[in-house]
């Protein structure tokens, strides 16, 4: 029996945050699903983001294709993880160039591990949609002419930023148990049970650490860190506010907007969002293609992931 998160369901509107509970079993869960997997194919690639960051990914290529898929690891995770890895040696088997990536944080060369919580929270993720871009333009001058994404968990929503950047209608995107984060659960979630002032973290334009005004909050996952009121809203803001249009827009939102095939896969036991499935499943649109995998978990553990792979290589 999974455990349940002990925590109001993501479908009343979500917030990537949890008890200490779940933030423990949150991170042991995390912790021993990274693996060592690797494969011969795969090659390391180093390359600068536009802050002069050094970015590291791996390439898998046949050198044969003109095709690749562009794949975004979740919250504070990494490219060597085991759901990461199994589809890129699954994709690769079955003839697809693969480009895995770790956004990073603000670290040059981020190994493949979890981002600590007991840092100063001071990374963006706008700057993480940037990166994505430019890992895109990186396989463009590579001279693949087609190239799809796959985003798990919160890379799902990062993969629909960029998209929406990008504005190519030819490219597919994959979201594993993207998360669906809400103005009124994240809103919600930070006034009423934390007692941060939400709305005034996002409506603001200055930068300062939450815990010299208010306290050390729960953010990603983390209980009771450091984090700047630039990176929280930069996370948190669902304001949809359109100057900053995607960045403040959840992804039912980016879904909305997008004219590009998207595939959605979500399980009906995942242990993080819940019975997010439902939310997924109401989605209909002509463009979108909504998979709910009954007993499928937030990681698609065992055969899950295989039904995952088999309709992305349809």
């Amino acid at each position: 029996m999974v455990e349940q998160w002990p925590f109001k369901p993501f479908v009343t509107g979500s917030n990537p945050v949890r008890p200490k509970l779940a933030i423990h079993f949150f991170t042991l869960t995390l912790f021993c699903i990274i693996t060592s997997l690797s494969f011969a194919a795969g090659k390391q690639v180093t390359i600068s983001s536009k802050n002069n960051i050094k970015l590291t990914g791996e390439l898998s290529s046949s050198n044969q294709n003109t095709s690749a898929f562009l794949i975004v690891h979740g919250t504070r995770g990494h490219k060597g993880m085991e759901i990461i890895q199994t589809l890129s040696s699954r994709l690769y088997e079955e003839g697809h160039d693969i480009l895995s990536i770790n956004l990073s944080y603000g670290f040059s060369n981020r190994h493949d591990d979890f981002l600590a919580c007991d840092i100063n929270h001071n990374h963006n993720e706008h700057e993480s949609v940037e990166e994505i871009i430019t890992w895109y333009n990186y396989l463009i001058k590579k001279g693949y002419n087609q190239i799809n994404f796959i985003g798990h968990s919160r890379g799902g929503l990062n993969v629909m930023q960029a998209l929406s950047i990008i504005d190519n209608k030819e490219i597919k995107s994959y979201l594993l148990a993207p998360v669906i984060d809400t103005y009124k659960g994240t809103k919600a979630y930070y006034e009423e049970e934390l007692g941060i002032p939400y709305d005034l973290i996002i409506n603001s334009n200055e930068n300062y650490n939450l815990a010299d005004r208010y306290k050390r909050i729960n953010f990603l996952f983390c209980e009771n860190v450091i984090v700047s009121s630039k990176t929280f809203k930069s996370y948190l803001d669902f304001s949809k506010n359109k100057s900053a249009y995607p960045f403040s827009f959840n992804i039912f939102d980016l879904i909305d907007n997008s004219k590009s095939p998207i595939t959605i896969f979500s399980g009906t036991e995942d242990e993080i969002l819940l019975d997010s499935y439902k939310s997924y499943g109401e989605i209909n649109k002509s463009n979108v293609r909504t998979v709910i995998l009954e007993g499928g978990g937030h990681f698609f553990r065992d055969l899950y992931l295989e039904d995952v792979i088999d309709i992305i290589i349809e």
